[in-house]
């Protein structure tokens, strides 16, 4: 048996990265009586967490790993960089709301409350409160309210590059290899956007490199790994983590507190992994257990044993439960499947056929053959086959977002089928991956096009690089960051 060495540090390391920003938030947001028990029964959970985790691979300390530690850590800074997390590039427009939600966390007592409220945009509303999935940025909103707005700006780029450092780790870890090649392939991971745009109409050889891909699919979107760090970094990089460190449990015992974690950074991205955790709970196989399912030691009993610990029902009950009460107020959650979007996804079965094909159906046959056996391979390609028509709120977030752990686990996949092919000498399945990837590439690639062109155009306009920030009133006017918090649970009873 090959012999290598471990530790269990960067995996608690990447539990306490989950839950710090909800300690965060209960203590700056709910009233001592409430926050102090919820924190110190969450920390007892969390210290019993770190005692039961188990050590995984380390890369040994060497002149060659060290090289190969810094490279991909440069890397990874460089993806941070120019996904313009801290302002320090061109951003996408997204990044206008996010850097106002950012200034207000900073700049105002918590909880956030606007009495200023846009009557033309929540009629009948006199006071709301930000009511949204704020977790990534309160670390580096505490950095912002001690050393100034700049330097929290600063902390959430090193917060960023923390997270992913972590996530990139933790592949390494699974397959006991440090390994630079499945960096690429977590950058430039993508379906096929280009093939769509062709088949649109669009001139693919005079199209602007600056363009937007994605949206070809118009109702349904699936983003790349590079698109979510770009545009939606403060729910991607948590649920990255989440879902990968699932993944690596060996049991049940921790997966309901990692998954509640998950709720206060990434709450549509969450549902995707609640039922991927589901499927992975019900599926786990008992070495010791009997044939009957309900006697001692039956499937059930160990289920039940392997599932009900402490930091399962009191840690993620009690962070599932206060995120829930304070997220489930937002206007925008209430609203499924409004007719709007009906109407704009009638008659498009053909197009949902066809996104679903470019998007995910090529690779998920071209790594069939190596996960014929793999029952999370079939969960996963039901999901990414479910989730695109189902509408939360004013846009498809549901299917760009709830996605994003099934996509995650599904390039996990092809990592692993294309390290098999290759030691197989599957020419064929390796030769069809590259070049599917490569097509696929082209999306991030165009992500870095436009960051890096609009920058360099601001520069010689001698313009702001970075995206206006959103004012306060309106951010707390507009249904997907706030709601009406006269009648409120968590703003009436919990909140400070």
């Amino acid at each position: 048996m090959e012999k290598y060495k471990t530790s269990k540090f960067f995996l608690c390391l990447s539990y306490a990265y989950l839950l710090l920003p909800f300690l965060i938030f209960a203590i700056g947001w709910m009233k001592p009586y409430f926050s102090i028990p919820i924190v110190i029964c969450v920390l007892i959970c969390f210290v019993k967490i770190v005692k039961e985790s188990s050590s995984l691979w380390v890369p040994e300390v060497n002149r060659e790993n060290l090289i190969k530690i810094f490279f991909v850590m440069g890397v990874i800074a460089v993806w941070v960089y120019y996904s313009g997390i801290g302002k320090f590039v061109f951003q996408n427009t997204d990044h206008a709301y996010r850097n106002g939600l950012f200034n207000m966390l900073v700049e105002n007592n918590w909880p956030v409350i606007n009495e200023n409220v846009i009557q033309s945009k929540m009629p009948g509303v006199s006071k709301t409160g930000l009511i949204y999935y704020i977790g990534f940025w309160l670390p580096s909103a505490i950095v912002g309210k001690i050393l100034g707005l700049r330097c929290g700006y600063y902390a959430q780029a090193v917060w960023a590059l923390l997270g992913i450092c972590l996530v990139y780790y933790l592949i390494c870890a699974k397959n006991k290899k440090l390994e630079l090649w499945p960096l690429a392939v977590f950058i430039l991971f993508s379906g096929l956007d280009i093939i769509g745009e062709h088949l649109i109409g669009t001139n693919i050889f005079s199209i602007d490199v600056t363009t937007h891909l994605e949206w070809w699919g118009t109702a349904y979107q699936y983003s790349s790994m590079t698109t979510q760090l770009f545009w939606v970094f403060n729910q991607a990089i948590p649920i990255w983590l989440c879902t990968i460190v699932i993944l690596m449990q060996e049991n049940n015992r921790n997966v309901v507190f990692i998954l509640a974690c998950g709720l206060i950074t990434s709450t549509l991205p969450s549902i995707g992994l609640a039922l991927i955790t589901a499927f992975l709970c019900l599926t786990r196989t008992y070495p010791n257990r009997q044939k009957s399912v309900f006697k001692k030691n039956g499937y059930v009993d160990c289920l039940v044993r392997d599932t009900f610990t402490l930091q399962n029902v009191l840690g993620g009950g009690i962070i599932g439960i206060f995120s829930a009460l304070y997220l489930l107020t937002n206007t925008s959650g209430g609203m499924v499947n409004q007719a709007g979007l009906n109407a704009q996804m009638q008659n498009s079965l053909p197009k949902y056929v066809i996104f679903l094909i470019i998007e995910v159906g090529i690779y998920i046959l071209l790594v069939y053959k190596y996960n014929q056996k793999n029952y999370l391979f079939y969960f996963i390609c039901l999901l990414l086959v479910i989730i695109p028509p189902i509408h939360v709120g004013s846009s498809n977030d549901f299917c760009m977002r709830a996605s994003i752990p099934a996509l995650f686990i599904l390039m996990i996949i092809i990592m692993d089928t294309l390290r098999n092919a290759y030691l197989t000498k599957d020419i064929l399945i390796f030769k069809a991956l590259i070049l599917a990837l490569a097509i696929g590439s082209i999306t991030p690639l165009f992500e870095f096009t436009r960051t890096i062109s609009k920058t360099n155009e601001r520069i010689r306009n001698e313009e702001v690089v970075y995206e206006e920030d959103k004012e306060f009133e309106i951010i707390l006017s507009e249904g997907n960051f706030c709601g009406d918090i006269e009648n409120n649970i968590f703003f009436k009873y919990i909140a400070k």
